[in-house]
């Protein structure tokens, strides 16, 4: 499995952890990920469908470390 895949994965994941209040505040982002990865696995340009999600991933684990700091 490619790294930004699992990266997603887990991303998602602690995104479902989150209080409803946090998560719908950035459901679209984490669906955009979602969909990136899934987007990633049927891509012949696999170059271009990584760059697009890592951005992605970058953007909801900035917003999830963000949050995880204003909770402690």
């Amino acid at each position: 499995m490619h790294a930004e895949l699992s990266r997603a994965r887990a991303l998602y994941y602690e995104w479902h952890l989150l209080p409803e209040r946090e998560r719908d505040r950035v459901a679209d982002l984490a669906r955009e990920v979602k969909e990136l990865a899934l987007d990633l696995r049927g891509r012949d340009d696999t170059d271009e469908a990584t760059r697009e999600l890592t951005k992605a991933n970058n953007a909801l684990w900035a917003i999830l470390r963000h949050g995880a700091r204003r909770a402690a």
